[in-house]
């Protein structure tokens, strides 16, 4: 019998990716469009490959944001990827309004990066 966690942690994933996708312009390169990843074990790389983010996926209960956010950040390293994000399921509502996690360093990075200047570092 197949895992019923499992099956709504992989429909989560496809539905992030499909959102994240949904109206891009047909010329966006393939590279930039979000794609799953597959699990790779100890050095997983996390759910969503959405260049310059990896993220990770969870339609989760219980919300443990500071381990969500945690597990992000290691896998977007693994994945040689500047930033980590928790995409975090919100009950009954649909995908645009679910969480977008980040640790406030790393979103201390992302606008320095908007903005064009230089990493501000620890």
């Amino acid at each position: 019998m197949a895992n019923p966690n499992k099956a709504k942690g992989t429909a989560w994933e496809s539905a992030c990716r499909d959102y994240l996708n949904d109206g891009l312009p047909l010329s966006v390169s393939r590279e930039f469009k979000v794609s799953r990843n597959a699990q790779t074990g100890v050095k997983d790389i996390g759910d969503l490959d959405a260049y310059p983010f990896t993220g990770e996926c969870k339609a989760v209960r219980a919300y443990d944001l500071a381990s969500f956010v945690e597990q992000a950040e290691r896998e977007a390293e693994h994945a040689d990827m500047p930033f980590g994000v928790a995409l975090v399921k919100r009950p009954r509502k649909g995908v645009g309004d679910g969480y977008a996690v980040l640790s406030i360093r790393t979103f201390r990075r992302v606008r320095a990066r908007l903005l064009g200047v230089e990493d501000p570092g620890e």
